[in-house]
């Protein structure tokens, strides 16, 4: 299901998104060392609670979803995870980008949500934009409000979840300084990861960002994620825009 996503000032959207790799999240995650070997639903429960007892408050989500799930959802729920071949299938799914050069911002649509696994593995995304108007400074911003500034910060995150369980969340975003009409400069892109997968691994290059041209006039970061789980790696690209009105498109491929 595609749909096309757009934000008005000071509003905060969160919405579910899905791209066809769903388990390929789980295939790149890296806040955790990536290790050998596979897990038990016991090993996994006793994985999130030393990463709570470490100070990770993120990790207590996921642990409080992990502990109300069924013994059976919990052994298919570590079955996902110690899978290396179908991580590796869905991992060349989500690393193919023979479309990411076509891609036009002005009429993309933002994908909302896909399941895989009969449902029980689902990608999905959070996206927002927050917004501070400068102070008026000039006697022609004071007279004219089109003539004022407006300080934003866009960012599009996507989180694998199984079961209903978070495992890994990507996430971008960029900082950026608009009119009521255009963006006039970007501060910075920026880029963070969340993993509870205790043997996968991932990383970013560095973030990039930059103004589109015209008539698009898009603040826009993109960063290339790299992944690797039990020996396989990929990698796939992530890219989020936005402009005056707020944010308008975002991907992960």
């Amino acid at each position: 299901m595609r749909k096309t996503v757009k934000m008005t000032r000071k509003r905060l959207v969160s919405l579910a998104a899905v791209t066809a790799a769903a388990l390929a999240m789980t295939a790149m995650p890296g806040t955790a060392s990536a290790q050998d070997g596979a897990t038990t639903p016991e090993a996994y429960e006793q994985y999130l609670v030393t990463q709570v007892e470490l100070g990770d408050s993120d990790a207590q989500e996921t642990l409080s979803q992990y502990q109300e799930l069924s013994d059976s959802q919990k052994e298919q729920f570590v079955t996902y995870l110690n899978d290396p071949q179908r991580g590796q299938e869905l991992g060349d799914f989500i690393s193919d980008v023979t479309d990411v050069d076509s891609i036009n911002e002005e009429d993309y649509d933002t994908e909302l949500r896909k399941e895989t696994e009969g449902g029980n593995v689902v990608l999905e995304a959070e996206l927002g934009v927050e917004e501070t108007e400068t102070p008026p400074t000039t006697d022609e911003e004071i007279s004219d409000p089109s003539a004022r500034y407006y300080d934003r910060s866009a960012w599009y995150s996507v989180s694998d979840k199984i079961f209903g369980v978070k495992v890994t969340t990507v996430k971008l975003g960029i900082n950026y300084r608009t009119t009521s009409s255009r963006v006039v400069k970007v501060y910075s892109g920026w880029a963070s990861h969340r993993n509870y997968v205790p043997f996968a691994d991932f990383s970013h290059s560095p973030v990039k960002e930059w103004i589109s041209a015209n008539p698009a006039n898009n603040a826009t970061a993109e960063t290339i994620w790299q992944g690797e789980w039990a020996g396989i790696d990929w990698d796939a690209r992530q890219r989020v825009w936005a402009d005056q009105s707020g944010f308008k498109g975002g991907y992960l491929k």
